[in-house]
């Protein structure tokens, strides 16, 4: 059963159900690697912040409503657009920029499907690491900025410190 869902801080609500590398997930952390999988909703007229994630492939694969996608993978000259409807999905590459809208007046319901599977540590109150880092840019502001966003992008090293900390709690 998918539990109920959480904001993220892209915007949007995301209930992580099958997600071992997930603090708040409640499962043991050795108990999936491979991957990952968590429901989200996009609210109408709604979108998402800009958000990368540099270290995992995220499959989005719409449930109910109608979402549209704004991504720019790394080979990619210029951001680009792409609009999905029920049964539908995109792959979403480690290091693009990527934006969800809801410009319809139903929430749009979809599956995260994601390898290796989502790090998320999130200790008294506090989030430790992300694999996903929201940004605080507009689209033509990171064309501006040749692609760079402001903030920092986590290391591979971090990631696999967040892992071992999340390993050694015993979850």
């Amino acid at each position: 059963r998918i539990p109920a869902p959480n904001r993220v801080p892209d915007g949007t609500l995301v209930a992580p159900f099958l997600n071992s590398r997930d603090s708040t997930s409640g499962l043991p952390f050795d108990l999936l690697d491979g991957f990952s999988i968590a429901a989200g909703t996009i609210e109408s007229s709604s979108q998402s912040m800009i958000h990368v994630m540099p270290f995992v492939t995220q499959v989005t694969f719409v449930r109910r409503g109608e979402l549209t996608v704004r991504m720019k993978a790394t080979g990619d000259e210029k951001p680009y657009t792409l609009s999905l409807k029920h049964d539908e999905a995109i792959v979403t590459e480690p290091g693009a920029f990527l934006q969800l809208a809801n410009e319809s007046k139903q929430s749009c319901e979809v599956l995260y499907i994601v390898s290796p599977a989502y790090v998320f540590e999130f200790t008294e109150g506090k989030v430790i690491y992300d694999d996903s880092v929201v940004l605080d840019e507009t689209w033509p502001e990171l064309d501006a900025a040749r692609w760079r966003p402001l903030r920092s992008l986590p290391t591979l090293d971090q990631r696999h410190e967040s892992e071992r900390r999340l390993t050694a709690s015993g979850r």
